[in-house]
């Protein structure tokens, strides 16, 4: 019993901690954790703004590989306290984020989280976000979730900086 403890309390400090970036280096066989699957859905090439703020936008491209139609609705971090899904907005001329229900993904398609449309909300960010490190998250869908890690990117970056990569 002591043992599945220790393994549980190593496993949240290390999920929690932020992971150097490794440059796309894989071993042979080993998934990339720049993207995650499950049930037919895939995500990759998620990422956010270097920041100090107590939120953070987090950008993603999904795959519904699937033969049914899905929806995101929010996810999960080990460095914030909660994740939402938001949809950009004018309001008074000037920009802002508002939460959104879930939002639907047909089957066979793909949809792009991006600084100007919709984004995962980090809200109560634990620590700075810093150029270069990784994080964990786990993107909700209403059939589950798919876990990854998101890359942070310059403050002022309006796209990932491995766009157009292949995985």
């Amino acid at each position: 019993m002591i043992r599945v403890l220790a393994a549980a309390v190593t496993a949240f400090v290390l999920l929690s901690q932020p992971v150097s970036a490794d440059g796309h280096d894989h071993e042979e066989g080993e998934q990339s954790r720049h993207e995650g699957e499950a049930h037919d859905v895939r995500a990759v090439h998620a990422w956010t703004r270097a920041t100090s703020d107590m939120t953070a936008l987090v950008f993603v491209e999904i795959e519904n590989n699937s033969d049914r139609d899905i929806a995101i609705t929010g996810g999960e971090s080990g460095i914030a306290d909660s994740i939402e899904l938001v949809g950009f907005q004018l309001k008074d001329g000037e920009p802002a984020y508002i939460a959104l229900p879930p939002v639907p993904i047909k089957a066979g398609t793909e949809m792009t989280l991006t600084p100007d449309g919709l984004a995962l909300r980090l809200n109560g960010v634990k620590q700075p976000l810093v150029k270069g490190e990784e994080h964990e998250i786990e993107i909700e869908f209403d059939f589950g979730h798919v876990g990854m890690l998101f890359q942070v990117e310059d403050a002022d970056a309006r796209n990932h900086s491995h766009a157009g990569h292949q995985h």
